[in-house]
């Protein structure tokens, strides 16, 4: 019964854990020092109570199992916390030199903003058109103009210290 107990702990403490690095990884990313800190240590004080457990018993194979299980667990959490709590904004360029009307119909009736502007590429004239949305709304707009105009060159980046306009997916910036 002390095995099975130890060993949903490790395995649940061990998820947790990992799913909390991935959202301190996020919050370094946008510069949230002191909540990257605080999560930090949080993280690290779990991770060495689990490991010193599992190491003072590292014959018991279930534990060997649940702490691993709880690493892979922890990797997909923290991945689907990460993408649930992601205000992240992403600005994506679609270039076409064919189909432009037909993209940006499609693209504006999907309920996206867009910008275009007309240019000239290595094969002549060509319209840049510019979107912003939220991170979640980013692979059905790139599915959406990929089904629309196959041959469209798509690049994305992500952006920051955003003010004004209309971002598709998100319901204020700030």
């Amino acid at each position: 019964m002390d095995t099975l107990f130890w060993t949903l702990v490790i395995f649940f403490a061990r998820a947790f854990d990992v799913a909390l690095g991935t959202i301190r990884v996020q919050f370094i990313v946008r510069h949230k020092k002191l909540w990257a800190a605080a999560v930090g240590f949080l993280e690290i004080l779990i991770y060495i109570l689990i490991v010193s457990r599992v190491l003072q018993d590292i014959a018991t194979w279930p534990y060997l199992l649940a702490y691993a299980a709880g690493f892979a667990t922890g990797t997909l959490l923290g991945m689907s916390l990460s993408e649930r709590l992601s205000r992240q904004v992403i600005q994506v360029t679609v270039i076409s030199n064919g189909a432009q009307q037909r993209v940006e119909e499609a693209v504006r009736t999907a309920g996206y903003a867009l910008t275009r502007f007309s240019g000239v590429g290595r094969d002549g004239p060509v319209d840049a058109m510019e979107v912003v949305c939220s991170s979640t709304q980013l692979a059905p707009l790139v599915e959406l103009v990929t089904r629309t105009e196959p041959k469209a060159f798509v690049y994305t980046r992500e952006l920051d210290g955003l003010r004004g306009g209309f971002v598709y997916g998100l319901k204020n910036k700030t």
